[in-house]
């Protein structure tokens, strides 16, 4: 996996296209990284987003465990979980 600011790939944007056929690339700006380059297959565009989009939403669910755990929620029933989103829903009525 390589490092690259965007200002090298606005300079030299076949290096980039080079570097992204041999490996993952993370893209910078002031040297935080905001972006993934990943080489694909013509012919399989589709897939990849799809499983891009997987990736995405595996990545949600483990965040809200993480947070379910944090505040000691992961074991509720699905009756406490009902009870706990009919409590949300009648205070925000309330405000």
């Amino acid at each position: 996996m390589k490092f690259v600011t965007s200002r090298e790939v606005r300079n030299n944007p076949s290096q980039f296209r080079k570097d992204v056929e041999r490996d993952d690339v993370v893209l910078t700006v002031g040297g935080r990284p905001f972006a993934v380059a990943v080489g694909i297959d013509q012919d399989e565009i589709e897939e990849t987003l799809d499983m891009l989009r997987r990736l995405r939403a595996l990545r949600a669910m483990t965040r809200m465990q993480r947070k379910a755990d944090e505040r000691g929620v992961s074991g509720m029933s699905p009756e406490e979980i009902d009870e706990e989103i009919r409590e949300a829903r009648k205070s925000r009525r309330r405000a």
